[in-house]
């Protein structure tokens, strides 16, 4: 074979500008590929979203003021109709304001929440007696229907508590007042003092059983705290009266704004106190 034909065999090497060409069109298409890629990034992976927060909703619920300088104002807060399920938040907001109360119990339902009956009485809370039953009709039936009822209400107390109040406080269902209660009233209480018991109506509410006085339309707990306006109103004049206030703890309303009235009253100067310590306990 001729040099010349060994030369026109044997591989011909790449020229330069063929070189320049191909490394010019592999970086197009590398730049194109990674700006391709960087798009299909982003459109997996969308940008974080701005979280809007809004503030809660403020609850009226403020935080107990330091008590007035003594006024000689004093209120005695009752709980008619428990114990219930809303009596345990009754008892802590209690707590928080220092405050305490009588609880005018119902014998049949100290039978059901034995354990609320007792923490009643273990925060330095006063129990008395609002019947075993709260029906009318077995409750007034009779001087001794009424006594039946109240011995009855003290099994279940002794039960739940392990002790009875040294002295018995008695609410008549509905009120002395009640018409289910005229024939028998002057009976009961002539009983009720014989056996050296002692018995409370209220001069002030939240109304929080009288749905009939809402002639407004209010909410529960707007008609509520302007029944609580109304009737402690009543008393900016006469402050050497002691005020026996009626709420129920068995209705939510009175529950919901008892912090806003609580801390009413301890701006207006009142001491809270037990029914045993009002001055016509005797």
């Amino acid at each position: 074979m001729s040099e010349n034909e060994k030369k026109d065999a044997q591989p011909q090497g790449i020229s330069p500008l063929f070189l320049m060409v191909m490394l010019l069109m592999v970086g197009y298409a590398a730049v194109a590929y990674y700006k391709h890629a960087d798009a299909n990034s982003a459109a997996a992976e969308p940008a974080p979203q701005v979280t809007m927060t809004t503030p809660p909703a403020i609850i009226g619920e403020p935080a107990p003021a330091t008590r007035n300088a003594e006024t000689g104002r004093q209120i005695y807060l009752t709980f008619d109709d428990g114990p219930c399920k809303n009596t345990p938040q009754v008892l802590d907001i209690l707590d928080r304001y220092g405050a305490k109360a009588t609880f005018f119990t119902v014998g049949s339902f100290v039978d059901l929440y034995p354990e609320t009956a007792a923490e009643i009485v273990k925060r330095g809370n006063l129990i008395a007696c609002h019947t075993y039953t709260h029906e009318f009709e077995k409750c007034y039936a009779s001087a001794d229907a009424f006594f039946a009822e109240t011995e009855k209400w003290k099994r279940a107390v002794q039960k739940a508590c392990g002790s009875l109040p040294e002295r018995i406080c008695v609410r008549f269902p509905g009120g002395s007042t009640t018409k289910y209660a005229a024939d028998v009233r002057e009976d009961i209480i002539q009983r009720i003092n014989y056996e050296g018991y002692r018995w409370f109506d209220w001069n002030a509410a939240d109304n929080d059983k009288w749905p009939k006085g809402n002639t407004k339309g209010l909410s529960d707990t707007e008609y509520f705290m302007q029944s609580y306006q109304e009737c402690i109103g009543w008393y900016q004049d006469t402050p050497d009266v002691p005020v026996v206030f009626l709420f129920h703890d068995t209705e939510e309303g009175s529950v919901q704004i008892l912090p806003i009235i609580l801390q009413d009253l301890i701006d207006r100067g009142y001491s809270f106190r037990l029914l045993s310590e009002h001055p016509d306990w005797g």
